[in-house]
């Protein structure tokens, strides 16, 4: 989970949250990038945390949250900046463009906010340019979002 996911979530909700988005977070390579992943119902983010990145709280939507780090010869990773562009679609085709932006934090971060209808399946799609790079890769994830 990166730092801005935890400092989004707040301590108090790290363990449910982590439980609840288990099957829609994780990590990818892209030859020599890694590309770290989640989504969740932003129902799950910490109050103060919302209201400090201006995210409304609500079963009804959802969060995507997307950084990007480049590996070195020597495995260390950098984070770099990207280019992401996505949209999610639910079981019956129905498709939402999202918009990406990056998040000011210590780290490259970016979010993007999407409704949601639950109970439903979201399948999210990303075409995703890092800085410097020739060559752009395509994630797809899906997400199983429950009604609250």
């Amino acid at each position: 989970m990166n730092t801005l996911l935890r400092n989004l979530l707040g301590l108090p909700l790290i363990a449910s949250a982590s439980a609840a988005a288990a099957d829609s977070s994780g990590t990818e390579t892209f030859g020599d990038y890694l590309v770290h992943y989640s989504a969740l119902s932003t129902q799950l983010l910490n109050a103060e945390m919302a209201r400090q990145y201006a995210i409304e709280r609500s079963p009804k939507r959802g969060l995507l949250n997307i950084s990007v780090q480049q590996v070195a010869a020597d495995k260390t990773t950098t984070a770099v900046a990207a280019s992401i562009t996505g949209e999610a679609s639910n079981l019956t085709g129905q498709k939402t463009a999202i918009t990406i932006h990056e998040i000011p934090d210590l780290y490259v971060s970016y979010i993007g906010l999407f409704d949601v209808v639950a109970p439903d399946t979201y399948t999210f799609t990303l075409t995703i340019k890092p800085e410097g790079s020739g060559q752009s890769f395509n994630l797809r994830f899906s997400k199983n979002f429950v009604a609250e």
